[in-house]
């Protein structure tokens, strides 16, 4: 191949992985569940960039390494596709869609005072994004066990406790050991390093600039885990406590926004940022939460990378991806008994679980769409 030509595939992937995910970022909603339903659908089913069990692998390591899980998921699959600048590309482009939609929330919410009223077009969307997951896990659980009882077990155990309330994190680690040491209990046991990026900011005096609230954000993104109550907390005690540049009613209006918004619920710091600082604000503060994602995808794809070469961690990562199967199985079950609170909402997710199963090809796009439309009209004409 020449180096035009080489180039010009270069290019030419770079650009499928910009289009695929500013798709993605566009329709990424029903949080971490609904959003790797739409990622596996599109990098795994569709495009065929990754196959199932390195998706599964991805998914199921980013749970124990700071971050937002789906960020980091669609960078891996770009550096796959298109390499370290794939990577880029790729998170660039999930991102921007929420960041956009954020600041446009966030002129509105300055000018007028409050949130514009969007509820008739998202009240189809749960449900539509419900059927997508729960076709997800059927399909990532048909292809993960392979008959394995042991797998089959830990994932009860880990659907167990996710529904008790016990730490996610604490649970898939432990499936990976587990299974681990069930098929490896002769062998002398091997540590598994994991990797935690936290900086230590420090915090000096209350006034306003830039570089305060890059740093700021840069420390919540670099040390974040679990929820949007966590990232609540966070937001909470830098921005409304220690230095009082918004209020707490301005605080959960900003977490409000990245729970209605799509993609993760971490653009709420574009919103918080902009309401600090306008739309330079919002930037900054987007970038800088977002910032270590990229430098942790790096080392996690170089970690998988060896990983998956090696049988011992192997097992381990099977462990890992049974008890990621379950816990997403859990955020699905609670979003399919709020989907069935309302006959509307029953009706959509039974029409477009019907889409999913008969055709499981049909583009996510499609299936969001049919949601929104069809909530939009029950909510208007029922």
């Amino acid at each position: 191949m020449t180096l035009e030509n080489e180039l010009e595939s270069k290019a030419t992937k770079l650009k499928e992985i910009a289009v695929s995910c500013l798709k993605l970022g566009t329709i990424g909603f029903g949080g971490i569940a609904g959003m790797v339903a739409t990622i596996e659908n599109e990098m795994v089913v569709r495009r065929k960039w990754i196959d199932h069990e390195h998706f599964m692998d991805v998914l199921s390591t980013s749970y124990i390494i700071p971050g937002p899980n789906a960020v980091e998921v669609v960078m891996h699959c770009g550096k796959e596709r298109g390499g370290r600048l794939g990577l880029v590309v790729a998170g660039v482009c999930y991102i921007l869609p929420a960041m956009l939609i954020c600041l446009i929330f966030g002129y509105f919410y300055q000018r007028y005072s409050s949130l514009p009223d969007v509820q008739n077009f998202i009240f189809g969307l749960r449900p539509a994004t419900t059927a997508l997951v729960i076709a997800t896990v059927l399909r990532l659980g048909q292809k993960t066990f392979k008959n394995n009882a042991v797998l089959i077990g830990l994932c009860v155990l880990v659907f167990i406790g996710s529904l008790l309330g016990l730490n996610e994190v604490l649970l898939i680690l432990g499936a990976g050991f587990i299974n681990y040491l069930i098929f490896a209990a002769k062998d002398k046991f091997s540590t598994f390093t994991g990797f935690v990026f936290a900086p230590v900011l420090l915090d000096i005096g209350h006034n306003y600039s830039n570089s305060r609230l890059f740093l700021i954000f840069l420390k919540i993104g670099a040390i974040l885990y679990g929820s949007g109550y966590v990232l609540f907390a966070y937001m909470d005690e830098s921005l409304v406590q220690n230095n009082h540049w918004l209020s707490r009613q301005q605080l959960m209006d900003a977490i409000a926004v990245g729970q209605i918004t799509p993609g993760p619920i971490l653009s709420s710091a574009t919103f918080a940022g902009y309401l600090v600082a306008g739309t330079a604000g919002g930037v900054l503060a987007t970038v800088a939460i977002f910032l270590p994602s990229f430098f942790i995808s790096f080392f996690l794809h170089r970690m998988l990378s060896s990983a998956r070469k090696s049988q011992k961690l192997r097992l381990f990562l099977d462990g890992l991806s049974a008890a990621s199967i379950s816990v997403i199985a859990v955020v699905g079950l609670h979003l399919f008994n709020a989907s069935i609170q309302e006959w509307h909402g029953a009706l959509i997710l039974a029409i477009c679980l019907a889409l999913v199963l008969m055709n499981k090809k049909m583009s996510t796009v499609v299936i969001i769409l049919i949601g929104s439309l069809g909530g939009f009209l029950l909510q208007h004409f029922c």
